[in-house]
Formats: C-alpha cells, sequence, structure tokens
C-alpha cells in the first residue's frame, strides 16, 4: 500500500468510495484523456484519496464499494431511492478505472452484495473494536455525505467532503452536537422523522428538521417521543367511558380534535404535529429502519489486509500518466515512512 514520511499508529482510515465518486462525478466538468475517455469522477476520487492519506497518516486503510444489486433496504422499502435517476453510462464507466488505482496502490476494496458502502465500514469497525490487541484503534470515515455521522463515537470520527477536498470537515462528538445540537447516537431518530429526500426515505410528511431537531432534543428518542403522545393518549381515552376501546382516529371528529388538543397541553407538542405523528408512526418508524447503519453484513476482513505497506511508486505513476492525471504524480506519497504519535488533526 502506501508509504509516506509519518503515520499515526492505530489510525484507520475507511473510505466510503461510491460517495466520493458520485460527489466527483457531479462537482467536476466532464474531465476526459487524450483518448477521449471521461474520468472526472476517477480524479475526483483520487485527488480525495491522496489528500486523505496526506492530512489524515493513516496506519491501516480499506475502502468499501456498493454493488449494483439491490440492496436490503431496497427489499424492505421498493421505494428506497427510487426518485433517484439511473445512474448514468458515463459514470459507470469509471468505477472500473477507480479500482484499478486502488489495486495499484494495494488498497483493499470490500463489498457485500446487499449491503452498501456504509454497512461495510461499520462492520469493519465493529470487527476491529473486537479484537481485543487493538482495542486503542481510532477510526476515520471519509465520505462525500453525512449519513455516517450516526457511527461517531469517542474512537470514531467523519471525514467529509461534502464541500470537496479544500473544505473537509471533522466531524467528532462535539462537531455533530455543535451542527445539529443532537447527539451522533441520535441522528438516525433525527432522519427518521425529518426524512431523506436523497435516498427516498419518507420520514414523517410535515415534520421539518428543526421540528425534528426538536423532538428528538426534547424527549431523547424516536421511541420516547410516541411513548409520551401514546401514553397521553391512552390516559385521555380511559378517563371517558363513551371512548373504552377506541383510538383517536376511530372516535369523531370533533371528540379526536378535543382530545388532541389535551394531549398537545399535556406533550407540548402542537396538535397539528401530534396529528401527524400519529397518523405516520408506521412510516416514521420504517424510516428509522432504513436510516440505521447495519454493521452486520457478511464480509470477510482481516486488519492486516489494510495495513499500509510499500508500493511501487512508479507503477502509479504511469497509471497516473496514462489517464491523463499529471497533476497528480507530484502528489504521490514517499515508498517510507516514519512512526509518527503526533496527532495532525
Amino acid at each position: 500500500m502506501l508509504k509516506n514520511d509519518a503515520f499515526i499508529s492505530n489510525r484507520f482510515v475507511l473510505i466510503d468510495a461510491f460517495a466520493l465518486i458520485h460527489r466527483a462525478f457531479h462537482a467536476l466538468p466532464p474531465l476526459t484523456n487524450k483518448d477521449g475517455v471521461q474520468l472526472n469522477a476517477v480524479y475526483g476520487f483520487t485527488s480525495a484519496l491522496l489528500s486523505s492519506i496526506d492530512k489524515l497518516q493513516p496506519e491501516y486503510l480499506a475502502c468499501a464499494f456498493d454493488l449494483p444489486k439491490p440492496t436490503k433496504r431496497h427489499l424492505e422499502y421498493i421505494e428506497y431511492k427510487a426518485h433517484r435517476a439511473p445512474t448514468p453510462d458515463e459514470l459507470v464507466s469509471q468505477i472500473p478505472y477507480v479500482k484499478e488505482i486502488l489495486k495499484t496502490f494495494n488498497i483493499p476494496i470490500v463489498a457485500a452484495e446487499g449491503y452498501e458502502g456504509e454497512d461495510v465500514i461499520a462492520t469493519i469497525i465493529r470487527k476491529t473494536e473486537n479484537r481485543k490487541q487493538k482495542t486503542d484503534m481510532e477510526f476515520i470515515i471519509v465520505t462525500g455525505d453525512l449519513d455516517c455521522l450516526q457511527l461517531v463515537d469517542d474512537s470514531t470520527n467523519v471525514y467529509s467532503m461534502a464541500r470537496g477536498v479544500n473544505q473537509a470537515v471533522l466531524y467528532d462528538e462535539e462537531k455533530v452536537r455543535e451542527r445539529y445540537g443532537l447527539t451522533p447516537s441520535q441522528f438516525v431518530d433525527f432522519k427518521a422523522l425529518k426524512g431523506d429526500a436523497s435516498d427516498n426515505i419518507p420520514g414523517v410528511k410535515g415534520i421539518g428538521e428543526k421540528t425534528a431537531i426538536n423532538l428528538i432534543q426534547k424527549f431523547g428518542s424516536l421511541e420516547k417521543v410516541y411513548r409520551e403522545i401514546e401514553g397521553h393518549s391512552e390516559a385521555q381515552v380511559e378517563e371517558s367511558p363513551a371512548n373504552a376501546g377506541s383510538s383517536i382516529r376511530e372516535r369523531s371528529f370533533a371528540t379526536a380534535r378535543d382530545d388532541t388538543k389535551k394531549l398537545s397541553e399535556n406533550a407540548k407538542i402542537s396538535e397539528k404535529n401530534i396529528r401527524l405523528l400519529l397518523e405516520q408512526k408506521e412510516q416514521a418508524f420504517l424510516s428509522q429502519k432504513l436510516s440505521k447503519i447495519d454493521n452486520s453484513a457478511p464480509i470477510d476482513f482481516r486488519l492486516n489486509d489494510a495495513k499500509i505497506h510499500d508500493y511501487d511508486k512508479e507503477k502509479v505513476k504511469k497509471l497516473f500518466l496514462e489517464l491523463g492525471f499529471k497533476s497528480l504524480v507530484s502528489r504521490l506519497p514517499e515508498e517510507k515512512r516514519e512512526d509518527s504519535q503526533q496527532k495532525l488533526l
């Protein structure tokens, strides 16, 4: 793999390949090489890779990929990512070049059928943390979006390149709270309420980002939000013999409206939001399930495979020149590097 002038012991950088590839494809103009082959996504990904190595100085490095077949989320919810246009042929044709670059660098590529790259990353982290001799491992996830913020904890950070290589942001627990007012573990429930248009995760329609944050801040989790409003709802039903055995939705409009008003006063949630939450409970918990990253992908991963070792710099340089990436040659890391305990971030 790579040898730079220094590295941080036990630092493991995990790259969400497709997130970076898609970001590069849409952010850069359609660059072509001398043969007219479009390589803008390859160039952008490679630039992000080199930047990550230079700035993060990992001892371990691996790259997670999505596979073209439907994921478990598609089977759970047929509309998952349904609003996205089909992946352009101009992008699909670039993926083999990305993999060729990674193989030339000796960077392991990890994927699992039915699972997305972020699931693979979460699984690698879990498997690595389970190794008793590596309890002090530090993980940094390099990605082009913020879905992985839910994985942030005292040993895992997210290095987001959503705004480009030069405006990358390192998210630790404090940075997540600073941006959203939530802990990383609450990020899934936040998305369960707010939804995610890019992935076509429905959320609770009518509940926006601000309201979703306020609800999770106030009650702590999606389950506790529903425990609060349903607990008050059940108590109010029991108070009225005429309503015994019924629910708010089953009773007359006038009675339901009155009960909703009382519930709003007790739970300190607007009547409108209570109605939305009750009507879309099933959708909220489906969205929670779709949003949660799965750390049980069936992968065969060995930490030693990701440990950085020598790479053939001349071979990589030749490949770069063939692709027309002359400007990236000067950014190639050296073939030797020293262990460094100095934290660079």
